[in-house]
């Protein structure tokens, strides 16, 4: 709604790109929720989880590189910032949710095969991964399908950063930085300890994405907040 609203009142369709950003955050969703209900059901087939499991791994920095959207705020001096600043908030509160949840998915996924320490390192090693994936694309530009389309231009830009120092360094501290944003963020989520079944989740990112029309969350969003973002 916000960003149809940007297209009535003020006459810009700049944020646009944010819905099939969010599309992209949706896709590793679906895979790790599909994957979890053939796990619950004992379907442990291997090829399946193989190619699915690469798929999400591709696709789950979609979901955390909307927070870096947050860099275009203002961008344009004519628009209102505290309207984009809703907007852009907005979304990518939408692809944190969607990743957080993915994620615990897949937890529970590894939690059946292995144990508890290495589960954990499993998870840090995909929260690293994801936030080398959320640098390249926010930095370099590549997309996740950019690995099948151009293999030799993302080859290519994966080798110039670990051949010169200098890209070496900005990507370190980037990727550190994405990892302990991540890495806390997936702590809160898991130490909120809140179970939530998806038509939930797609009822809550659907209000934080339109904010409701009336600017107003549900009583049941309102207390899922509450919940996940008050002290223990």
């Amino acid at each position: 709604m916000l960003n149809i609203g940007r297209i009535f009142l003020f006459a810009s369709d700049y944020y646009v790109y944010l819905l099939w950003n969010i599309v992209l955050a949706i896709l590793p969703f679906i895979i790790s929720s599909m994957l979890l209900l053939r796990a619950q059901k004992g379907k442990f087939n291997i090829a399946f989880f193989i190619i699915g499991g690469i798929l999400w791994l591709l696709l789950i920095p979609n979901a955390p590189y909307i927070v870096t959207d947050l860099i275009h705020i203002h961008e344009q001096s004519r628009m209102p910032i505290l309207y984009d600043s809703f907007l852009l908030f907005s979304s990518a509160l939408v692809g944190l949710i969607l990743g957080m949840y993915s994620l615990s998915q897949i937890d529970q996924i590894i939690r059946m095969k292995f144990k508890k320490f290495a589960s954990s390192a499993i998870i840090a090693g995909i929260i690293l991964f994801t936030s080398f994936g959320v640098y390249l694309g926010r930095f370099l530009r590549f997309n996740s399908w950019d690995i099948f389309n151009n293999p030799m231009t993302f080859i290519n830009g994966v080798w110039n950063i670990f051949s010169q120092p200098n890209n070496i360094a900005q990507a370190s501290v980037y990727t550190l930085l994405f990892f302990f944003f991540i890495y806390m963020s997936y702590g809160a989520w898991k130490n909120a300890n809140i179970k939530i079944c998806w038509k939930k989740i797609i009822q809550i990112c659907t209000e934080c994405l339109c904010l409701n029309i009336s600017g107003k969350l549900s009583n049941d969003s309102r207390f899922l907040f509450f919940q996940l973002f008050s002290s223990q």
